[in-house]
């Protein structure tokens, strides 16, 4: 019997790398898109973010100014914390392709609003800034 199991091997063996090679070279090149909400390694104000970019986080402020920017390319929505442009503490950027998720134009829906964001503090020519992709990134608070 297990000289049986050590001829078969020799088959087994080659299929077996082969389809292991064949999902190492898949991992590599298939990335998921969108990624989904990152769990958010800390929870600050606004006037906070600027301190942690790269982090995924949860940061809170008032909306100072929200506006859609249709003749921008991308069609960006921004929305500004604590202070209107160009003195925020915070940008939170909602793309063109991701408006429709929203049942209400979001730059009328938070105006006014206390709100939290989860996602990944980035550096924006100085800014610290959030790209949020989905509704469930912000609520108001």
């Amino acid at each position: 019997m297990l000289q049986n199991i050590r001829k078969n091997l020799v088959y087994v063996l080659p299929v077996v790398v082969v389809i292991m090679l064949i999902g190492l070279v898949l991992s590599r090149v298939y990335q998921p898109t969108g990624g989904g909400i990152p769990e958010p390694d800390i929870r600050i104000d606004a006037s906070e973010a600027y301190q942690h970019i790269g982090r995924a986080a949860e940061v809170c402020g008032n909306v100072a100014n929200a506006v859609f920017r249709q003749e921008i390319g991308g069609e960006p929505t921004f929305i500004n914390l604590t202070n209107p442009h160009p003195n925020q503490e915070l940008t939170v950027v909602i793309w063109g392709n991701n408006r429709n998720k929203w049942p209400v134009p979001p730059e009328e829906y938070y105006t006014n609003q206390r709100i939290c964001v989860v996602g990944v503090i980035e550096d924006h020519r100085g800014t610290p800034q959030i790209e949020v992709r989905e509704p469930e990134q912000i609520t108001i608070r």
